[in-house]
C-alpha cells in the first residue's frame, strides 16, 4: 500500500529574481554590440581577479597595449570563426549541395571543424588566438589568457584562466534532519502535435496522479512516499508541442491545439490545488522564441491561474528559491546550442556523475555554462536573444545552488566544486519520451530519477 504522509510543505520564495529577464516596454531590435560590451563589462573584473590570483606576476594587457614576445594577461570576448556555421545565405544553395552538407555535420555531431579558429576582443581591438582548442568554446565567452604577442601580431596562449565564481548566495546549509523535502523537475509534457497521443495523455495523467497524491502505486510504495513530500513543481518547458496550422488542415489543426491547451490548463489546476507549481516557457511553447523566453500568457490557463498563491508562470531562464535553497534553470535550448557549436561532450563530466551515458553532454555543456558564468555564452551568436542595450541578463551574478536544464534526452546529474562550495548540476529528461521526473531533497541536494510510465 501506499504510505499515509501528510504532504511535505517547503518556502517558496514569491519574488525570484526574474525581473531581469522581463521585457518591459519596447524592444529595439537593433545592434547587439551593447550586449556584448554589457557582458564584457561585468565579467572582466571576475576575470582579472582569476588572472591575477593564478599568475600574479604577469601584467595585465589591452590588445592595442600588446607588446611583442612580453609575457602578459588579456582579458576579452572569445569570437570563434567557423566555416561550418549556418548563415542566412545558406538558403540560397542547392538543394543537392546541402543535403551533402547537412550528412557531413550529422557524421559529425555538430558544426565544428579542426580548422576552426579564435579571435579575442577587448574595448579595444581584436586579435586571432593561437595555441587553444577551438572546438572547447562558443563565441561569447569571457575569459583571461596568458601569453605572448607574436611577431605576426597573433597572441600565443600558454594558459587560460578558470574563473572565480560569482557571490554566493545567502542559502541555508543542507542537513538530514528532519523529513524529505522534494522540488520535482520535470519537462517536455508536449500536449498537441506528437504529444497528443492516447499513450501521451495517459503518461501525464499518472504524473499529475503522482505529485497530488492520487495515485495508489501498490509496486512502489517508497515512490508513493517520495510524492506525499513534494513541496514544490518545476515544469522546465516544452509543456505544449503545437505546430503552426498548415494550409490543408488549418481547421483542424487550429482545434487540436486548443484541446491541448483545455487539457493542460486542467492538468495544471489539479497540481496547483495540491502542490505549488511554476511553469517555464519552452522551445514549442506558444510564446517568444527569442531568449529570454516571456511566461506563457495566463490566457491559456484560466482554470488553473485561479490558484493565485500556488500557479506561477517563469520565464526562461528561471531563478527561484525553495527553503532558501537558490535554483537557476532553463528549458534547455542554451545547452543544446553549445552541444551544436562546440566539441564538449561526454568524457568532460566528473566522476561524480551519476545517471544515464546519454545525458552525459548536456551535463558537460551546462556545467561549463556555469564555469563561463554565463547562462547563454552562444547568445545572440549562434542563438537568438533580445538586443539588450542596459545588461545581459544572462551573466550569473550569484551562484544557484541548483542549476538545471531541460527537454533533455535523458537524466544526468553532476557536483561542480568551486571556491563556494559546489552545485549540482542536471539534465531533466523528456517526460514525452522517457516517463521520468527528477527529485531533489532541499534538505541534502541529492538527486535522483522516478520513472512513471
Amino acid at each position: 500500500m501506499a504510505c499515509a504522509v501528510e504532504r511535505a510543505r517547503g518556502t517558496r520564495d514569491g519574488s525570484t529574481t526574474n525581473e531581469k529577464y522581463a521585457l518591459t516596454g519596447r524592444v529595439d531590435h537593433g545592434q547587439y554590440y551593447q550586449l556584448y560590451y554589457n557582458r564584457l563589462m561585468a565579467l572582466k573584473p571576475r576575470a582579472v581577479a582569476s588572472a591575477r590570483a593564478r599568475w600574479p606576476n604577469a601584467p595585465v594587457r589591452g590588445v592595442l597595449e600588446l607588446k611583442e614576445h612580453e609575457p602578459c594577461v588579456v582579458v576579452g570576448t572569445v569570437y570563434k570563426e567557423m566555416k561550418d556555421k549556418p548563415i542566412i545565405l545558406d538558403e540560397y544553395v542547392k538543394d543537392f549541395e546541402r543535403e551533402v552538407y547537412e550528412a557531413k555535420r550529422i557524421e559529425r555531431g555538430n558544426y565544428c571543424r579542426e580548422d576552426d579558429r579564435l579571435e579575442f576582443e577587448d574595448e579595444g581591438a581584436r586579435v586571432r588566438v593561437l595555441g587553444v582548442d577551438a572546438g572547447r568554446f562558443v563565441t561569447g565567452v569571457v575569459c583571461a589568457f596568458k601569453g605572448r604577442a607574436t611577431s605576426k601580431g597573433e597572441f600565443e596562449v600558454e594558459d587560460a584562466a578558470v574563473f572565480a565564481p560569482a557571490r554566493g548566495g545567502e542559502d541555508a546549509v543542507t542537513t538530514a534532519d528532519g523529513d524529505a523535502k522534494y522540488v520535482c523537475l520535470v519537462s517536455g509534457l508536449e500536449l498537441g502535435g506528437r504529444g497528443s497521443s492516447a499513450e501521451n495523455l495517459a503518461r501525464n495523467q499518472m504524473f499529475v496522479d503522482y505529485v497530488t497524491g492520487a495515485s495508489v502505486m501498490d509496486s512502489d510504495a517508497a515512490s508513493d512516499c517520495d510524492a506525499a513530500h513534494i513541496c514544490q513543481v518545476v515544469v522546465a518547458g516544452g509543456t505544449l508541442n503545437v505546430n503552426a496550422p498548415s494550409l490543408d488542415d488549418s481547421t483542424a489543426s487550429a482545434a487540436a491545439s486548443a484541446a491541448a491547451v483545455k487539457e493542460l490548463d486542467l492538468m495544471f489546476t489539479e497540481i496547483a490545488s495540491a502542490v505549488p507549481v511554476d511553469v517555464m516557457s519552452g522551445k514549442s511553447d506558444p510564446t517568444n522564441k527569442a531568449m529570454p523566453q516571456q511566461p506563457l500568457h495566463p490566457v491559456y490557463f484560466t482554470e488553473a491561474t485561479r490558484f493565485e498563491k500556488t500557479m506561477r508562470l517563469a520565464t526562461n531562464p528561471h531563478e527561484f528559491s525553495v527553503d532558501n535553497i537558490s535554483f537557476l534553470g532553463t528549458s534547455g535550448q542554451n545547452v543544446d546550442d553549445v552541444l551544436t557549436f562546440s566539441t564538449i561532450g561526454a568524457d568532460d563530466v566528473s566522476s561524480s556523475f551519476s545517471g544515464d551515458d546519454a545525458a552525459k553532454p548536456a551535463v558537460a555543456a551546462l556545467s561549463q555554462t556555469l564555469r563561463w558564468q554565463h547562462v547563454a555564452p552562444s547568445a545572440p551568436d549562434t542563438l537568438a536573444c533580445y538586443p539588450f542595450k542596459d545588461r545581459d541578463p544572462f551573466v550569473i551574478d550569484t551562484i544557484p545552488r541548483v542549476y538545471f536544464a531541460g527537454c533533455q534526452e535523458a537524466f544526468g546529474a553532476d557536483r561542480v566544486a568551486h571556491e563556494r562550495g559546489e552545485t549540482l548540476v542536471v539534465s531533466v529528461p523528456r517526460f514525452s519520451t522517457t516517463g521520468c521526473v527528477v527529485l531533489i531533497d532541499v534538505r541534502t541536494l541529492e538527486c535522483r530519477v522516478t520513472r512513471l510510465a
